[in-house]
């Protein structure tokens, strides 16, 4: 009878960026919560960033095998690279990932960057208050004012 292998969440994490390690500290839970993996939480505990979480043991068997290898790719695409929309180019090839959906999603995004970007004030316009409101301030006419200012001044 073959040995069943057994790892636990802190030695798999180990060799990961910390950032990379909360992220999937959480989705190890989340998959274990859901029943797409097995784990069963054993008297160690590690700590990351801070935390202490408790440590769990999984059996290292296929369906575990490939949530693990699935779950790094993804986080290697939104960690590593700062953006959550990527996909391989295999799994688009291969219709792992929903094409027209993926690119819906990125030309949503586009469009909310698109909507982002805020007009800045241009020489003599001044923004007045917290809002948005601007008030037009041409900086010859406040010039003028001042020195007509000093000179009703200067002839009385």
């Amino acid at each position: 009878m073959a040995e069943t292998e057994f790892v636990k969440l802190s030695d798999l994490i180990e060799s990961m960026d910390t950032k990379m390690q909360v992220k999937y500290i959480r989705l190890f839970r989340e998959a274990a919560k859901e029943g797409e993996i097995e784990c069963l939480p054993i008297e160690k505990t590690f700590d990351v960033r801070g935390s202490t979480y408790r440590d769990l043991m999984t059996q290292r068997d296929e369906p575990f095998s490939k949530w693990h290898e699935q779950t790094l790719k993804e986080l290697d695409l939104t960690t590593m690279r700062g953006a959550a929309g990527i996909a391989y180019e295999a799994d688009v090839m291969s219709g792992k990932v929903d094409f027209k959906a993926r690119a819906e999603e990125f030309r949503k995004s586009l469009k909310k960057k698109r909507r982002r970007t805020s007009k800045k004030p241009t020489p003599g316009e001044a923004v007045v208050g917290s809002g948005q409101a601007k008030e037009k301030t041409p900086r010859a006419k406040a010039a003028t004012q001042a020195a007509e200012g000093e000179q009703g001044a200067a002839a009385e």
